[in-house]
C-alpha cells in the first residue's frame, strides 16, 4: 500500500499500531541549519503560511544538539503519505536556499 521507502516504513508501523488516520494530528518536522539567521529565515516563511491560514501548533528555532540551529515545525494535518511528502518537499525546497538539511518527522499515536 505504501512505497518501499523510509516514509512508507513509518506509515506501515503507524497502521500496525492502529493509528487514527481519520483525524488531523500535530506532526513534528525538523530541519537543521548552520546559523540562527538561516533557521529564522525559513521559520518566517512558515509564519507567513500560518497567517495565511495553514494550521500550526508550533514554529520554533533553538540550538541543535548536532550543532547549528534546529527548526521545529508542527503543522496540524491529516496524516497521509501524500501530505507528509508534500510538506517535506516544501521544507526541502525552502531549506535548499540556505545552508540546512531536513532532520526527519514524527507523530504521536494516542
Amino acid at each position: 500500500m505504501y512505497p518501499d521507502d523510509v516514509n512508507g516504513d513509518v506509515f506501515r508501523r503507524l497502521e500496525e499500531d492502529d493509528f487514527d488516520f481519520s483525524i488531523e494530528h500535530p506532526v513534528d518536522f525538523y530541519a537543521i541549519y548552520a546559523s540562527e539567521e538561516e533557521a529564522d529565515l525559513v521559520a518566517r516563511q512558515y509564519a507567513t503560511d500560518w497567517k495565511s491560514g495553514q494550521k500550526f501548533k508550533n514554529i520554533e528555532t533553538r540550538p541543535s544538539d548536532k550543532g547549528g540551529m534546529e527548526l521545529e515545525l508542527v503543522p496540524i494535518m491529516m496524516v497521509t503519505y501524500d501530505n507528509i511528502i508534500a510538506f517535506e518537499n516544501k521544507l526541502a525546497e525552502r531549506t535548499s536556499k540556505v545552508n540546512g538539511c531536513l532532520d526527519g518527522w514524527g507523530v504521536l499515536n494516542g
